[in-house]
């Protein structure tokens, strides 16, 4: 019971903050924005969820969409690269010795400070966009998985070379699935991580995605619906986090506390 009672003390404690706060600003002007009341975050949410009289598309499922298609190109590229170039230069020292400094010099540079780089090399298109997540997400996860390979008890490492296997066969059965449960758990940290640059990219330049509509609801003042979207995005990001935990659950049930 108190698994799902105290998490949802600090949520009700925010509504009675923001119920109040509502309280006071509406007695002072009836007509103020700044804070919706929950029937007008709900008729925000109908208004994204009904067709356009014109291109018969629902707002919110198209936003959604967009979101998830950048979402997927960048994250999914970044973790399949961050998994294979960790494992190279976690576990091959003469790899390590090429590839270490640059990544680590790579790793103190913000990727925001790219962003307009970026833009002008690829263009404002998707792939643009994509890559800005690529970048956020590859280069920490590809740090965090070799130093992963690198913690790898050397015991495990030894018994298994006795076994003769081939270098490919021991970087990927034997030292893969020895970091898999743990490099899961750092691509579920990187969630928001990647979430907050696909918003970005979409808030400077777009004509889809939830970021846009957070944008052009910022310009007409539209609380509501801004409020509403984040909910939307925190959602998403909360079902992504769940689902790649149970994912580790039953892929890595030796590792993975029940």
């Amino acid at each position: 019971m108190q698994r799902f009672l105290f998490p949802l003390l600090p949520l009700i404690v925010v509504l009675l903050f923001y119920q109040n706060a509502l309280h006071r600003r509406r007695a002072a002007n009836p007509g103020d924005r700044l804070l919706p009341a929950a029937h007008e975050i709900w008729d925000a949410a109908k208004l994204s969820c009904t067709e356009n009289e014109f291109t018969d598309e629902v707002p919110l499922k198209e936003d959604i969409l967009a979101s998830l298609k950048l979402f997927g190109m960048g994250y999914g590229a970044a973790v399949a690269c961050a998994l294979i170039a960790g494992l190279l230069v976690g576990y091959f020292k003469w790899v390590n010795s090429m590839f270490d400094p640059w990544l680590r010099a790579a790793s103190y540079l913000p990727p925001m400070s790219l962003l307009a780089l970026v833009f002008l090399g690829l263009g404002i298109g998707a792939e643009a966009k994509a890559f800005i997540i690529f970048l956020a997400v590859a280069i920490p996860l590809t740090r965090s998985t070799v130093l992963n390979v690198q913690n790898i008890n050397q015991h495990q490492i030894w018994n298994a070379l006795t076994l003769d296997p081939s270098p490919a066969e021991m970087v990927w059965l034997i030292v893969r699935r020895n970091i898999e449960p743990k490099f899961i758990d750092d691509a579920r940290l990187l969630l928001g991580t990647a979430w907050v640059y696909l918003i970005s990219a979409e808030l400077i330049a777009s004509d889809a995605g939830l970021g846009y509509r957070i944008n052009v609801a910022s310009r007409n003042m539209n609380v509501a619906q801004i409020l509403f979207y984040v909910t939307v995005i925190g959602l998403l990001a909360f079902a992504m986090d769940r689902s790649l935990v149970c994912f580790n659950s039953w892929k890595n049930r030796w590792a993975v506390n029940p």
